[in-house]
């Protein structure tokens, strides 16, 4: 039986439930930022499951545990090295990562007769994928717990290049209209793949009514399902086009080619164009409101969003089958010291025919005014 440590980026919490939404095996946390999964069948691989995640940076199969902090210790876990040797330690939990701890660990490999260097990280206890993808590192993943470490070796680490080419290389892209990164948009649809307990293939349909320029569409389209998406701007919607034209025409897409339909609409009148009770999932983020607002004004802001919101999950219960899900990303502000929420969604989803089965996962940039809270209603 294998045990497996999982490593999050930055939004934890999110990172766990995705995680937990695409395995059949518990996960449990060790230390904030780290999942582990027992792996008693042998089905999880991690090269391909670190494809699937938008929240995990490294997956390290566990090899067992240390006391004590020491060369000496460590050195137990390297065996059958070779001649050279390229590695790093990363230090999860409590604690600081001393480079002398690197040091010893060196003298004691070339001890071995074994060519060694070791490489530190810039900041904090911890590697990037970016330095153990370019400079071949070995890694070995310690996780402080209350009687020691646990000890793990990195077996596969997030593909930056690929994230980047898909936020960065498309024809699209408008940071400053707060839209979701496409590590934050695979989260999302991660958690409604889980949600609809059936495998996801092209004959499944996924609906982004508030598409933009086509994030989410296209972290769907890369996972297989088939997916549809509206705006009530035309050139949106355009711009949604060309996105995944260019997703579809590089090496990024490495499934078969999978239907896809856009269109222009209010996401207040969208059943006008879709067929009653014909999508599995609706993963989006609609309108969040202005990115700058006083202090003043806000509760006339966090009013004005909620009745959009209320006649979007309406309008969006004609259409979706029962039993299906809706992932949405729902804002909170933070103005003049005090924060201010669409709550009044939350409260009235029963009267709306929805049940809240997970939620609030938040995700925010720091220092931001308006924040995501996700969360995962199922149509009763």
């Amino acid at each position: 039986m294998s045990s497996w440590l999982f490593i999050f980026g930055r939004t934890h919490e999110l990172s766990f439930y995705e995680l937990a939404a695409l395995i059949h095996d518990p996960v449990t946390t060790i230390t904030p930022g780290v999942g582990r999964v027992e792996d008693p069948q042998e089905t999880i691989d991690p090269g391909v499951l670190i494809r699937a995640l938008g929240g995990t940076v490294k997956i390290a199969r566990e090899k067992g545990k240390i006391a004590v902090l020491t060369a000496e210790e460590v050195l137990l876990i390297f065996k059958n090295e070779g001649e050279s040797l390229t590695f790093g330690i990363s230090l999860y939990g409590e604690g600081h990562l001393d480079t002398r701890l690197l040091a010893g660990v060196k003298e004691g490999l070339e001890r071995r007769g074994i060519h060694a260097r070791y490489v530190a990280g810039h900041e904090g206890n911890a590697l990037s994928s970016v330095v153990i993808t370019k400079q071949h590192v070995k890694e070995l993943i310690l996780v402080r717990v209350k009687d020691g470490y646990i000890v793990g070796e990195t077996e596969a680490v997030q593909d930056f290049e690929a994230w980047n080419a898909r936020d960065y290389g498309r024809p699209y892209a408008d940071p400053k209209a707060g839209m979701l990164p496409p590590k934050v948009a695979r989260m999302a649809i991660n958690l409604a793949s889980a949600s609809t307990h059936s495998r996801i293939n092209a004959s499944r349909i996924l609906l982004d009514p508030f598409c933009g320029m086509g994030t989410i569409l296209g972290e769907a389209l890369l996972t297989g399902w088939s997916v549809i998406g509206s705006d009530q701007s035309e050139e949106a919607v355009e711009k949604a086009k060309k996105n995944i034209e260019f997703l579809q025409g590089t090496s990024l897409q490495d499934r078969k080619e999978v239907p896809y339909g856009l269109f222009v609409s209010d996401a207040t009148h969208i059943s006008e164009k879709i067929a009653p009770e014909s999508i599995d999932a609706i993963v989006t983020e609609p309108f969040m409101g202005p990115t700058v607002v006083e202090t003043e004004n806000v509760k006339n802001v966090i009013k004005g969003l909620e009745k959009l919101y209320i006649g979007c999950l309406r309008e969006w219960h004609k259409i979706l089958k029962p039993k299906g899900h809706i992932v949405i990303a729902l804002p909170e502000y933070a103005v003049g010291g005090k924060t201010f929420f669409v709550k009044t969604i939350i409260d009235r989803c029963e009267n709306l025919g929805y049940t809240v089965t997970l939620g609030p996962l938040e995700y925010s940039r720091p220092q931001a005014v308006v924040r995501r809270k996700f969360f995962v209603l199922w149509r009763t």
